[in-house]
């Protein structure tokens, strides 16, 4: 990775952010937006980005993506010894899908 500092991190990040939401919304839709965790309204509103537009939100210097295991629970679920790794995932995949992400619901 060629990045020189944190700023154009950011804009790589924001970039291929937005241009897999794009494919993973235009294969599949509903896949897509399940693996994203995303409400059809920003389905809809990512979708609809042009080059340009995505360039712009990019060089906003915020990240434009949330990192949904940013909850201890479910980092703590991929790192433990004791699940197999099929099943920690199967775990998360269910998590997400109920919209809980608190430690009780995934220990």
């Amino acid at each position: 990775m060629s990045v020189k500092n944190a700023t154009d991190a950011v804009w790589e990040l924001n970039m291929s952010y937005l241009w897999l939401a794009q494919r993973l919304l235009q294969e599949d839709r509903a896949t897509g937006m399940f693996r994203l965790g995303l409400t059809a309204d920003v389905a809809d509103a990512l979708t609809s980005l042009s080059i340009k537009n995505m360039i712009d939100l990019s060089s906003s210097g915020q990240v434009v993506c949330v990192l949904r295991p940013s909850q201890l629970g479910v980092v703590s679920t991929f790192t433990r010894p004791t699940l197999p790794v099929d099943i920690a995932r199967l775990h998360v995949a269910l998590a997400f899908a109920s919209g809980r992400f608190n430690n009780e619901e995934l220990l």
